[in-house]
């Protein structure tokens, strides 16, 4: 029924069949059909009123990030997979530019000693394709969790997981593999500095550039909210 619903099957608006038709359809019992609508209903897809029957709601308006996986799994969202992709990189590159920033003000000495030692390990595995990309997404992991920020290492948690599914990535990951590790370690720099700004700045930049990359290569064009490409070329880097 969700798959139904985030794929436009029964489109917004519309009244779901009376419990006794849709329980023979999809062949459960009525008790289980009630409660995955009730199910449905709390993940904001479906609105059930006694007397009026169930209505399904628009998932933009009512839904939450939980929905996030389903919607990758059934290949749904506006504009398709590319497009949920393209959203899932954006929203992890925002995520990401605040969670440098906070780890540069909060990380511990024990933290960044761990980070330093990971994108160590990352630069060895070059040349070792799937352990490559399982240790950069692991990496994402311990970054959020160094900016001691419980929501936010959350959902870094709920993206991974969702990038960890998508599949043929691998190739866009590896394609840049070497540059991103020398971004790691100019991360980690700035992080020993304490230069929160600098870090978030440089961050947003070499994100921004290594998404629009990895797009590219998947057959999107990677834009600014305002429709325009990034500019990278003349902003301020640390040496």
């Amino acid at each position: 029924m969700r798959a139904a619903i985030l794929g436009g099957t029964y489109a917004v608006g519309a009244r779901l069949p009376g419990e006794r038709e849709l329980s023979v359809r999809l062949g459960v019992s009525r008790a289980t059909l009630r409660s995955a609508i009730t199910r449905l209903a709390g993940e904001g897809l479906l609105r059930a009123a006694q007397g009026s029957g169930t209505v399904v709601l628009d998932y933009r308006e009512t839904g939450g990030i939980e929905l996030l996986p389903h919607l990758a799994a059934a290949g749904a969202g506006v504009g398709g997979p590319l497009a949920l992709l393209r959203d899932l990189l954006e929203l992890r590159r925002t995520l990401a530019v605040d969670a440098i920033g906070f780890a540069t003000e909060r990380c511990s000495l024990d933290e960044l000693v761990a980070l330093r030692s990971h994108v160590a390990v990352q630069r060895r595995l070059l040349a070792e394709p799937a352990r490559y990309v399982a240790g950069d997404l692991a990496l994402a992991r311990r970054m959020a969790a160094a900016t001691h920020n419980t929501a936010l290492v959350l959902v870094a948690n709920t993206l991974v997981r969702l990038l960890e599914r998508q599949h043929g990535l691998e190739p866009a990951f590896l394609a840049e593999a070497e540059a991103t590790v020398a971004f790691y370690e100019r991360v980690l720099e700035l992080i020993a500095r304490r230069d929160a700004p600098l870090a978030r700045r440089y961050a947003r930049v070499l994100l921004t550039r290594v998404d629009r990359q990895l797009l590219a290569r998947l057959g999107a064009v990677s834009v600014d909210a305002d429709g325009a490409a990034p500019d990278v070329s003349d902003t301020e880097v640390p040496p």
